[in-house]
């Protein structure tokens, strides 16, 4: 790991991200993991881990224990439906974003802490029973922010990318085409989750325990294309630490 170029390295923990990356990025776009559906297959139906994470999406007091069926990732993947924070903040009755923001992660990494709005997290539980939401996903690249990506890539001309784990310690090359939607989805060797893709220019990175990426990348590439046509997220600013949402600084506006 300390042989990692610091241009591949997720930042420290709370590290300013402008700060760690400045030798190589001038600009970094949190991406926000989405909310989604899964036509057919509502939340509470199915108990499901993706990425080999712990993360159970399934966790309403009624939920079933019948495991994903198989290749349930890529039904996730080729048929699941963004859902934008945005949009659900509107649904819970949420005006203030960045309020809304740390409740989404504090109720999807289920941590306490002792300003977690339990009200909030309680509708936050229902709207999503209710509209046949899944949280988003957390540790890795989301399977449903793929298609995303595979369009963000080719409207910045990268024809393929480097994958990484989380340690920087098994990498492999991949075509941009393969995040398409029609695609199975991207792994590393063995199935392994991703943690990080890397070109030049560019590096999206996700830390355990977030549910928000790290687009870090040069004046050439956000001259090419805004992220925010692509993603939905938030500029960092210069407070902006790499845990998003703890405690300080999150979203000064959310860019739709």
């Amino acid at each position: 790991m300390n042989d990692t170029p610091r241009r591949l390295t997720h930042p420290n923990l709370n590290a300013p991200v402008l700060d760690w990356w400045a030798r190589d990025y001038d600009h970094v776009f949190v991406v926000l993991n989405p909310f989604f559906r899964v036509p057919g297959t509502p939340p509470e139906s199915v108990r499901w881990t993706t990425g080999g994470g712990s993360m159970l999406l399934a966790d309403t007091p009624d939920a079933l224990t019948a495991e994903a069926p198989d290749g349930f990732d890529e039904v996730v993947k080729t048929t699941g439906r963004p859902v934008r924070w945005s949009h659900v903040a509107q649904g819970v009755g949420a005006m203030d974003f960045t309020h809304f923001a740390r409740t989404v992660w504090l109720w999807v990494i289920g941590a306490e802490a002792p300003d977690h709005d339990l009200a909030l997290a309680e509708k936050l539980a229902r709207y999503c029973q209710a509209e046949g939401l899944y949280k988003p996903e957390e540790d890795w690249l989301p399977l449903v922010l793929e298609p995303a990506l595979a369009r963000y890539l080719q409207a910045v001309g990268i024809d393929e990318v480097t994958l990484w784990d989380e340690w920087r310690e098994t990498s492999l090359l991949c075509p941009s085409e393969a995040f398409s939607r029609d695609e199975p989805p991207v792994t590393l060797v063995d199935e392994g989750p991703v943690s990080a893709v890397s070109a030049p220019g560019l590096l999206l990175s996700w830390a355990q325990s977030d549910v928000a990426g790290l687009l870090a990348i040069t004046e050439d590439m956000r001259a090419r294309v805004d992220p925010a046509r692509h993603f939905e997220g938030f500029w960092a600013s210069a407070r902006t630490g790499s845990a998003v949402f703890d405690p300080e600084e999150t979203a000064p506006a959310l860019l739709h």
